[in-house]
Order: C-alpha cells, then sequence, then structure tokens
C-alpha cells in the first residue's frame, strides 16, 4: 500500500529522479530510470545500505570477548548456522554437508526479509517485501537454487524425483510433480507477499479512521510479530526445500 509521503521517493524525487509509483505505472513514458527508482526499489536499496552499515560497523572493531553490535552480529549469525544446521543434510553419514551451500543464502533471505518487513512499520517508509515482484524475485532464487543443488550432487538421479518410483507412472507423476513445483512458487512468494501487503493495508486504514496515535499500536506490535513470524516461514521452507532437493526418495 502506498503510504501519502515515501520519504527516500521524496527526496529523489526533488533531485530530479522519477521516484514514486506515479512514474512506476507511467514507464513507458519516463524510461528505464522510472523502474530503477521505484518506491519498492528504492526501499530495498536502502535496507540493503543499512545491512551494509551494521556490517561493517560490527565487524570494524573484533574483540576476543565481544560486545555491543559485534556481539549482536555473532548470536544472529551463530543461531542462523545452527538452524540451518539442524534443517538440511551436514555430512553426518545421511547426505552431503549443504550447509556451505545455503547457509549464505539463509543469512542473506533472514536479514534482508526481516529489515524489509521491519521497515514498513515506520511511518513514511514501505516495506519492499509488501510489493509482489520483491516477493517473486526471492522465490524464484531459491526455486533455482534447490534445482542446482539436486543436480550438483544427485546428477540426472535428481530428475527420478519427478518420474516417480518406477517408470510406468512417469506419464501421471511428471504432471503433478510440475504443478507441485509451480505451486511452491506460489506459496512462498503470495504467502510473504500477501501478509505484509495486508498488514500495510489495515495500518493505512487505522490511521485514516480512527487516529494517528494509540489506534494503530496494537497492529503496529502484531506487524512486528509477522515480520518475524513471516521471515522465518520463508527461511523455513526454503531450508526443506533445498534438503529435500539432495535427498534421496524412497
Amino acid at each position: 500500500m502506498e503510504h501519502p509521503l515515501l520519504f527516500i521517493c521524496f527526496i529523489l524525487e526533488k533531485l530530479g529522479l522519477p521516484s514514486g509509483w506515479h512514474y512506476y505505472e507511467h514507464a513507458d513514458k519516463y524510461g528505464i530510470l522510472a523502474q530503477i527508482f521505484a518506491p519498492h526499489m528504492v526501499h530495498s536499496y536502502f535496507v540493503i545500505l543499512i545491512l551494509l552499515i551494521l556490517a561493517i560497523v560490527g565487524s570494524s572493531k573484533r574483540e576476543f570477548i565481544p560486545k555491543g553490535l559485534q556481539n549482536f552480529w555473532e548470536f544472529v549469525l551463530e543461531s542462523l548456522y545452527n538452524y540451518t544446521k539442524n534443517n538440511v543434510p551436514h555430512g553426518d553419514g545421511h547426505g552431503p554437508n549443504l550447509v556451505p551451500w545455503v547457509y549464505p543464502l539463509i543469512v542473506m533471505f533472514s536479514l534482508y526479509i526481516l529489515f524489509s518487513n521491519l521497515i514498513g512499520l515506520i511511518p513514511g517508509f514501505m516495506s519492499p517485501t509488501a510489493n509482489i515482484n520483491v516477493t517473486m524475485g526471492l522465490t524464484l532464487i531459491t526455486i533455482v537454487y534447490y534445482h542446482f543443488l539436486g543436480f550438483r550432487f544427485r546428477g540426472l538421479g535428481y530428475l527420478k524425483n519427478f518420474i516417480g518410483p518406477i517408470p510406468v507412472l512417469a506419464p501421471m507423476m511428471i504432471p503433478i510433480e510440475v504443478l507441485g513445483h509451480l505451486g511452491r512458487v506460489i506459496s512462498l512468494s503470495f504467502r510473504l507477499f500477501g501478509n505484509l501487503v495486508s498488514k500495510e493495508i489495515l495500518i493505512g486504514l487505522l490511521l485514516m479512521l480512527a487516529g494517528q496515535f494509540l489506534a494503530p499500536l496494537p497492529i503496529l506490535l502484531l506487524g512486528v510479530l509477522v515480520s518475524f513470524i513471516q521471515m522465518f516461514i520463508f527461511v523455513t521452507l526454503s531450508l526443506a526445500y533445498f534438503a529435500g532437493a539432495v535427498e534421496e526418495h524412497h
């Protein structure tokens, strides 16, 4: 949902750049810059900039006994590492060690999605994840990558996932499996998009109808909870798909 004023887009517009929904919806008139500086794009850039700054500051003065921002980052990264290791094969005799292959991507997903979800709770900003283009892009990364992992670790044997346990069932199983994988695209992208855009709409309605102070507070608190839950769901499903791609199906 578009806020009455998006600060970043307003600043870019004053600098002469076509940033705003009006420009984006008429991109044929304003050119490629209208798409590059669309509201969901500039807020994605902003989230990435915040994460880069936090990472640089947190790692600038590393100490043996961490404190401050370094302590925060070590806790976050260790928690994500342990969660990744607990949900994918990690070379313990039940499959390849998938952790080095997926852990960096899971860190990126977790931090980007969480910060993108939360930034929409600040007046004058929007959640990039409340735009279907962003959630679809994240989903396609997951889909393409787990197919890559399947072929990387299982070779052509990965195709057995699509033809079923015996070749005679292939004509029936292949369409079912293809539809199932397409359903994952819809499930991942629309779940995240739907929950975030509904939060944006609800906050906007409360601000308009019930005042700008105490009335939206419960929804803002709920928005924080939703932001964490939707990040967790996206990451968990991605890990399940990664693990399923490299494991033998019986």
